[in-house]
């Protein structure tokens, strides 16, 4: 097991093999393999008043691949109900669930929404932009249903949330954000744009205009530019000044690694997009970048949009700011109007690449207003319904060319949004140099949602301190793996799985992780009938909100499945409780004791009994060394009556103080349906109470 703060968004997530799980052989970059692939297109169309259109027909477009018209063989129109609230207006945040499953019916899911905090291309001063841009997406332009998931390019949060129970987590995960671009001096700062122009594209024009600006009101550089100026009057026209050239060179070297660190995390976001059939989408909130259509990365992130049928939208956050501030008097001598206006127009293109971006994937950008919350609601409106159109482009060169698409529409005065292409075999070919050695588990660890081709459950036991201010954290799983292919072996059939499990702290975004191993022994079962192996991990996470996610991969079959789990570590030094543990059997221990058996399901036979075991942490000791606590129980229904109840009495401290008890409830008698068993803890010496409810369901003994 091993913690650390992530480098770039998602950067634990980087080396999946270096855990105990056994290691796996590379894939290569998927790209458009020839005459094999059919192009899938996700069309949006709305009217002049940015709603969505429904009710077409195949009849009703054209696709052009390259100029040329397609046929199109597959048709289907995606789309959800209008009718649902805001997230912000949805009902009250529901507690966080015992057990998460991934058995959660298709109906029941909502639209999938990933929001990139760009906080490598975006300053302090327009961090707050950026997070008052995502709170009103959250709040006006997503529904009661969606899943978003936000993830900081700088590696300063992951955390995903179904909404509206999910809101006031998403918000605090965004409330630490901050940009990290700090800008250079302005009197000789370079933009992003002026960088490109110079060292890829050799723009003599610009450079004149950087050394212009340098010599009228550069600092420590103006003796420089004047010997350079004094140099020139004999070299050829284009020439470019040794030193503007050597500073766009250092400034494009920043930028290229800025967007090599955005397009990979972008990358990876589309990637865990791809196997979900929902509408999806993702946010790029970010001051932008230049345009630099000579990088890989951005070929990658590009085709990962194709695959996964995703759109891109970029919020640029610098809003009607002009950055005239950068450039003002406080620097030294005021700009002249001219040089003042040309600088800022340079500034202002440094979103050129951010825009295109969205424009190739079909999505749109909000730019050039300070109305964030309007184009996030238009956001989240367009998201409603869509088509999906495919053809088969036929034979294509393996040039690694961008191809274009074109999609018409029949009908006149609406709005069509779709990608503008793809790129073909060849060019793409490489993996990327971040590309992780085991592709599947990185889609299922960066995926907003849970992957249910292998069933799970999944439940957590916050028990003792495990250091300062840590506790070990149990987490109970379950497998369903009736469905998987058994392997003959000389000792009988089994069944292997790669487990691997990551903690997402929502404060500080440190990652905890164990990945491990376990071979099954395959007993007969009758057909159709789950075959259930349940296993134990064990993480010790600090105080506060963690996300876990659990990723389960069968290594005959290749199948997986993922499932997500929101765990509350209370403070260690405060008085609390273990979560309990609610069984309806015993085990005995290695000292001879008995003790519930751990299980993940909440669910007890009627005519049974409930066992249920505790620890008491924290409680003030007296005189003679030893706490005093006391505690009771009660049963009631869910808002109801109690049904029965212990008094208080006293918990018996061992020699070295532990605080433990194991309470039996007969269930005979008691009717099908939900409970809730309430432990009420005293401690006596420090007058301090903590109440636990603990939610179970009776059911029939025959189904259980």
């Amino acid at each position: 097991m091993t913690r650390a703060r992530s480098a770039i968004a998602l950067a634990v997530l980087l080396a999946l093999t270096g855990g105990r799980g056994r290691a796996l052989t590379q894939e290569a970059s998927r790209v458009f393999p020839s005459g094999v692939e059919q192009v899938v297109v996700d069309v949006v169309v709305a009217d002049k008043r940015g709603e969505p259109v429904t009710g077409l027909t195949r009849a009703d477009f054209t696709i052009l691949d390259e100029g040329r018209p397609q046929e199109i063989l597959t048709f289907e129109q995606v789309g959800r109900p209008s009718t649902g609230p805001p997230a912000a207006e949805g009902d009250e945040p529901a507690p966080r669930p015992r057990v998460a499953t991934n058995l959660e019916p298709p109906a029941e899911r909502g639209r999938l929404f990933v929001v990139v905090f760009d906080d490598v291309h975006m300053s302090p001063g327009n961090a707050q932009a950026a997070k008052a841009a995502i709170a009103s997406f959250v709040d006006r332009g997503a529904q009661a249903g969606d899943r978003v998931l936000l993830v900081a390019t700088g590696g300063a949060a992951w955390w995903s949330a179904r909404l509206p129970a999910g809101r006031a987590d998403l918000l605090e995960a965004l409330k630490r954000l901050d940009g990290r671009r700090i800008l250079d001096n302005a009197r000789e700062r370079l933009t992003d744009y002026e960088a490109v122009q110079i060292a890829l594209f050799r723009d003599a024009g610009v450079a004149a205009r950087v050394q212009s600006r340098f010599e009228r009101y550069g600092g420590s550089s103006l003796q420089a530019m004047r010997t350079s100026q004094e140099q020139q009057s004999s070299q050829p026209q284009g020439f470019i000044d040794p030193y503007i050239e050597q500073r766009a060179s250092e400034a494009y070297l920043s930028l290229r690694g800025r967007m090599g660190v955005t397009f990979g995390v972008l990358e990876r976001c589309f990637e865990s997009l791809e196997r979900s059939r929902e509408r999806k989408a993702v946010l790029l909130v970010s001051e932008g970048f230049a345009h630099d259509t000579s990088l890989e990365a951005r070929k990658r992130a590009v085709e990962a949009a194709r695959r996964a049928n995703a759109a891109l939208y970029f919020i640029d956050t610098r809003g009607l700011t002009t950055l005239t501030s950068l450039y003002s008097a406080e620097f030294g001598e005021p700009f002249a109007e001219e040089d003042l206006m040309a600088a800022v127009a340079d500034v202002s293109r440094e979103g050129d690449g951010a825009e295109q971006l969205a424009s190739d994937t079909g999505g749109f950008s909000v730019r050039d207003t300070n109305d964030f919350a309007a184009g996030a609601v238009r956001i989240g409106r367009e998201s409603r319904s869509h088509y999906l159109l495919g053809y088969d482009p036929g034979t294509i060169p393996a040039d690694g060319r961008f191809r274009k698409i074109e999609v018409r529409l029949r009908r006149k005065g609406l709005v069509v949004r779709a990608r503008r292409g793809y790129y073909a075999r060849g060019g793409t070919e490489s993996a990327s140099p971040e590309r992780r050695n085991d592709p599947d588990l990185q889609r299922a660890l960066d995926a907003p949602g849970a992957v249910p081709d292998i069933p799970l459950r999944l439940t957590a036991f916050v028990q003792e301190e495990a250091g300062l201010d840590r506790a070990r954290v149990v987490l109970a799983a379950e497998a369903d793996i009736a469905r998987l292919p058994p392997t003959d072996t000389p000792a009988g059939p089994r069944t292997t799985l790669d487990t691997l499990v990551v903690a997402a702290h929502r404060e500080d975004a440190e990652f905890t992780r164990d990945d491990q191993q376990a071979e099954l022994e395959r007993r007969p079962a009758p057909a159709g009938t789950p075959v259930w192996y349940t296993f134990t991990r064990a993480l010790d996470l600090k105080a506060g909100a963690h996300q876990v996610k659990l990723i389960v991969r069968d290594v005959a079959s290749r199948k997986l499945g993922s499932v997500m789990l929101e765990v509350e570590v209370p403070p260690m030094g405060e008085l609390r409780v273990s979560t309990p543990i609610l069984a309806s059997a015993l085990q005995a221990t290695r000292d001879g004791g008995l003790v519930p058996q751990l299980r993940v399901r909440r669910d007890f036979p009627t005519g049974g009994a409930l066992y249920c075991s505790f620890e008491v942490f924290a409680a003030a000791k007296g005189p003679d060394g030893l706490p005093r606590v006391v505690a009771g129980h009660a049963l009631r229904r869910p808002g109801g009556a109690t049904l029965g109840s212990t008094a208080p009495n006293p918990i018996r401290p061992t020699s070295i103080g532990a605080l433990s008890r194991v309470i039996q409830l007969p269930l005979s008698g008691r009717a099908v349906g939900d409970y809730e068993l309430v432990l009420t803890v005293t401690d006596e010496i420090a007058g301090r109470t903590r109440e636990v409810v603990e939610p179970f369901s009776i059911v029939d003994a025959s189904g259980s």
